[in-house]
Formats: C-alpha cells, structure tokens, sequence
C-alpha cells in the first residue's frame, strides 16, 4: 500500500499541495507583497527541494501573447513534508520597477511552485493588483485632472524590455484626438514619457487614411513630479495640443 501511495504521488495524485495566502493583494511598484506560503502534505511522506514564488504577466508578441516571467526566487529550501502536516512559510517579495500596473488589458499574478523530488511540483496562482509608484501616479493622475480616462494597456517587448504603453480616452470635445498613448520609462533624475496622440483624418486625408499617429517625447524630472499633478497637467496639456 505504501509503495502504491508513493507511486501515485509521483504522478501528483495524493501529493503534497501548496497555497500562497497574500495578506493584501493589492501593491505599490517598489513596494512588496506580504504573505505565507501553506504547504500541506499528501499521502505519503515527500521531500520539497525548494519553494519558489515569482511574478508573470503576459506581451503581445508577433502573433499572439506570450506569458512572461518577470522574476522567479527561492522562499525556503530543502525540507521534508509527513503525510497531512500543514507548514507555513512568511515571505516578503519585492516589487521592482518595470513591472507593469494592473490596467484593463494587462493582468500580473503571483506563481508558487514546489520542486519535490521524484514528483509532480505542484502549483498555485493568484492574481495581484499592481498600482503605480509615485512618479508614475502622478503623470497618470494629471492626464486625469485634464478629463481623460484611463482605459486600457499594452505590454511589449522593447530593444529587450518590457514595455507598458497606457490608454487614455479623451474628454468630449476638447482635444482633436481619439487616443493619447503614454508610455513612462524610470530614468536618471525622472521619467521619460512617450506620448502617443491618434487622431482622426479630415479633409482630402480621410480619402486615404482613417487616423494619423504622432509621437512627442517628454522629460518629467524629479523636481516637476514633486510639485504635484496639477503643474504636470497645465504641460501635458499644451504637449498634447501641440501634437494633435
């Protein structure tokens, strides 16, 4: 019997299970998820060589989205589980820059693995809320004082970095735009921000195109980010007008 038990969790059935539990949910980039990782034992007695816990999210790729792990580090090591034993592990997992905000189109979730020796590792996921840092929430906050509305994301691959670009709808009226793209990069002393404005052809244009794109580039220093959303928006304001 013994030995059929240890057979069949080999396979994964009646093996040890393992469970991240977050103590919230929700993190700030730069900021770090809080939890315990559950471990409990199956049927028979197995060795977990290692715990492992890690961030992934999804790119579009050239022709589908591909998942995408943005770290992956060891929580525990080596350590035996008997059968029906509970173990918790605390954890504390940073979250670095240029991990992407959880906005429509975009999702990051929490991976947990177990490696056990001659067996199935098993698994668990849970999804996490990814809010902006500082100087990123404060760019977004000043399109917001200007009437746009967040409403999408894309993640890419760019020059061999993960990239987030951010959608914005226009408010009504206002702006000679349908979209405005912002795509923030940390740099020395601030972000660089990519902004994108998509607007509608008119005229003798509209015959052969239904939208133009036009791209700006913009310098956020740190000093500007502190003074708050408000002196941001009056920039973005004239940058964007200036585009479309």
């Amino acid at each position: 019997m013994g030995f059929f038990k240890k057979m069949m969790a080999a396979v994964g059935v009646g093996a040890a299970r393992v469970d991240a539990r977050l103590h919230r949910n929700a993190v700030r980039v730069g900021d770090e998820l809080q939890g315990v990782v559950v471990v409990t034992g199956g049927s028979v007695e197995q060795r977990i060589e290692r715990l492992n816990l890690g961030l992934t999210t999804r790119f579009r790729g050239d022709d589908e989205y591909v998942v995408h792990t943005l770290f992956s580090l060891p929580v525990v090591s080596g350590f035996d589980i008997r059968p029906g034993e509970v173990r918790e592990f605390p954890f504390r997992l940073p979250v670095p820059q240029g991990t992407p905000l959880t906005v429509r189109g975009t999702d990051v979730w929490l991976v947990t693995d177990a490696d056990i020796a001659g067996g199935v590792d098993p698994g668990d996921t849970d999804p996490v809320q990814v809010l902006p840092d500082a100087a990123r929430g404060t760019v977004i906050e000043a399109a917001q004082r200007l009437g746009f509305v967040l409403s999408g994301s894309e993640v890419e691959f760019h020059r061999g970095h993960l990239v987030q670009e951010l959608s914005f709808r226009p408010p009504s009226g206002q702006y000679r735009l349908t979209e405005l793209e912002l795509l923030m990069l940390p740099a020395h002393g601030g972000l660089d921000v990519i902004l994108e404005v998509d607007r509608r052809a008119t005229g003798m244009a509209s015959l052969f195109t239904s939208e133009f794109e036009t791209k700006g580039r913009w310098f956020v220093s740190d000093a500007q980010l502190a003074q708050g959303p408000d002196l941001l928006a009056h920039e973005l304001a004239e940058r964007v007008r200036r585009l479309s």
